[in-house]
C-alpha cells in the first residue's frame, strides 16, 4: 500500500526510508523509557492526558527523539475514550479547543496521529476541524488508518498539511514471532516502494524484537523520524523544521497535565 500521494517518488538515497512510531506512550513508563533509550531513530506518539505523558515526552525530546500527540478519537464501537478524547458528538469548536489545549501542553510535538478513531476519521467535519487546528502551527497528521474509509488524508491535504498513512501495525498480535513477521513485512514494503511506516506499542516483545533487529535495521534501511519521512518521501522541503522552530521549548516549564 502506498502511503503517499500518487506519483510521489522516493527521495534518492542509498537505503529505503523506514519510520517506526511507538503509540500509546504515557502509561507504561519503564518500557517507554527503554524504547526511548534504544539507539534507533524511533518516533513516539504520546497520549495527551496519561499519567506519565509529560515526563516521557520530555525524555524523548531531550534524547533527540521526535514525538507527536496520540489523540484519542471516537470508534465505531462507541468505546469510552481516554481523557481529552474527541467524540463524534462534539462540534467543531469543541474539537478545535481540545486539540489546541493538548498542543499547548506539549510545545515540542511535531504533529498528531489518531488513537483508535475508526468512527471519527470517517467523518469529514470533525477531521476538517482537526486539520484546520494543525495548519497554523505547521504540524503534520499521521493517519493510523484504523478505518479503510478514513477521510483524514484528504482533509489533511485540503488544509495544506504534510500527511501520510500507516503501512503496517507491528504488534496487533503481541508475540515476538508475530512482531518479527510484521517488521519483516515493513522492511519488504520499504524496499519495494522506497519508504514505509510502521506503528508499534510499548509491549515487552516489541521492545525485544526491535532490540534484536538493531543491526538488521541499520544495515538495510534508513530509520528516520516521521517529519523527515514526510519531507523526504513527498519531496516537501522545510529547512530546520524540527530543530530550530522548537528550540525555545527547552525553556518551557514541563508541567504534568491534569487528567480531570
Amino acid at each position: 500500500m502506498l502511503s503517499l500521494a500518487a506519483g510521489a517518488e522516493p527521495a534518492p538515497a542509498d537505503k529505503p526510508l523506514l519510520a517506526i512510531v511507538i503509540d500509546d506512550i504515557g502509561y507504561k513508563r519503564q518500557i517507554a523509557e527503554d524504547l526511548i533509550a534504544l539507539p534507533l531513530e524511533l518516533t513516539f506518539a504520546v497520549l495527551p492526558r496519561a499519567p506519565h505523558s509529560q515526563a516521557l515526552a520530555q525524555r524523548a525530546w531531550l534524547n533527540g527523539r521526535e514525538y507527536m500527540l496520540h489523540v484519542p478519537m471516537a470508534t465505531q464501537a462507541g468505546n469510552r475514550l481516554d481523557a481529552g478524547g474527541l467524540y463524534d458528538t462534539m462540534d467543531s469548536g469543541t474539537i478545535q479547543q481540545l486539540v489546541n489545549d493538548h498542543l499547548n501542553r506539549f510545545p515540542a510535538a511535531s504533529g498528531i496521529n489518531n488513537h483508535m478513531g475508526s468512527r471519527l476519521t470517517e467523518m469529514v467535519l470533525p477531521m476538517r476541524a482537526v486539520m484546520e487546528t494543525l495548519a497554523p502551527r505547521r504540524l503534520y497528521f499521521l493517519d493510523s488508518k484504523t478505518s479503510r474509509r478514513s477521510v483524514a488524508w484528504q482533509e489533511a491535504k485540503r488544509a495544506g498539511l504534510e500527511t501520510v498513512q500507516r503501512d503496517v501495525f507491528l504488534d496487533n498480535e503481541p508475540s515476538a514471532a508475530a512482531i518479527q513477521v510484521q517488521l519483516d513485512k515493513a522492511l519488504n514494503i520499504a524496499h519495494e516502494q522506497g519508504f514505509a511506516l510502521a506503528i508499534g506499542h510499548p509491549y515487552p516483545d516489541t521492545l525485544a524484537v526491535l532490540r534484536a533487529n538493531q543491526a538488521k535495521l541499520n544495515a538495510t534501511v534508513k530509520l528516520v523520524p516521521v517529519s523527515q519521512y514526510m519531507r523526504t518521501a513527498s519531496h516537501f522541503e522545510r529547512d530546520s523544521y524540527h530543530t530550530l522552530d522548537r528550540f525555545w521549548a527547552l525553556k518551557a516549564p514541563w508541567r504534568q497535565a491534569s487528567t480531570k
